[in-house]
């Protein structure tokens, strides 16, 4: 049998030096087939297919609102689950790779890269996610024939909590890192509860596990109860979604460069 003697080995730079997006891409295919990825693609579907059935049957529906009363119901519930998912997501993605990490931290790759590509991977699934809610409400609304005119905001209303949840995603990875599974999906359990109490609070901006839902409220038009709101009411400002959004991109920085420094000091 003869051999190519002329082609070049890999070169130790390029093996110890992968790019983020290659740990990214590694991170997905680990997640493919597990129990994260068919949670992210399912969740939108097992929380409204039961609300739409409960929407044709409210007394909404006899005046026509069926889609109105869905959509609303739907993203009050996006709202509290977008830090839970990150939260449980964060737990069980750093807990599958205790194991793989004692053998990965002791080659020369730049640690930061796993924790900064865990994140982006997360937030990858959790923008796949948000992409199949927006297609289950769009077929709410051709079931109840409200589609397009009755889809408003839908879309801002979807991908704006999961733009400013990917601060939570980086806050539960931090946590699941360092201190494990359990005070990790607390984060999430702490966002569902400040989704619901805190959000149309005038303090909303201090307590980041609120972000998420807050964002949903005025694009929604109404409260963390999925009641529609007076138009007076100062929720409906959109002013606190740029807020919102500013605070959230400046919490990611700051975890991600947090994140990186403890992956770069963890002992194997």
């Amino acid at each position: 049998m003869a051999y190519d003697t002329t082609a070049a080995p890999p070169r130790a730079g390029q093996r110890d030096n992968p790019s983020l997006v290659a740990v990214v891409g590694t991170e997905l295919a680990r997640h493919k087939r597990g129990f994260i990825a068919w949670y992210h693609l399912l969740a939108p579907v097992i929380i409204t297919v039961p609300l739409f059935l409960g929407a044709l049957g409210s007394s909404e529906a006899k005046a026509g609102q069926t889609f109105e009363v869905f959509r609303n119901v739907t993203l009050e519930f996006w709202g509290v689950l977008v830090p839970m998912t990150a939260g449980l997501a964060a737990a069980l993605s750093v807990r599958a790779d205790q194991d793989a990490w004692r053998l990965l931290l002791s080659y020369g790759v730049p640690r930061g890269r796993y924790f900064v590509g865990k994140v982006a991977a997360l937030g990858i699934l959790g923008f796949v996610s948000s992409t199949v809610l927006v297609v289950m409400l769009s077929l709410g609304g051709l079931l109840s024939g409200a589609f397009p005119g009755g889809m408003g905001t839908v879309v801002a209303a979807v991908y704006l909590p999961w733009l400013v949840g990917l601060s939570m995603t980086a806050l539960a990875v931090l946590v699941a890192v360092v201190w494990g599974m359990g005070p990790s999906i607390g984060v999430g359990v702490a966002g569902l509860l400040c989704g619901a109490l805190v959000s149309d609070k005038d303090f909303w901006y201090a307590v980041p596990f609120a972000w998420p839902m807050r964002v949903v409220l005025p694009l929604a038009g109404i409260g963390p109860n999925g009641v529609p709101l007076p138009k007076d009411s100062p929720v409906t400002d959109p002013g606190a979604i740029p807020v919102a959004v500013a605070l959230a991109a400046v919490l990611t920085a700051v975890l991600l460069v947090v994140g990186r420094l403890h992956m770069s000091r963890k002992e194997i």
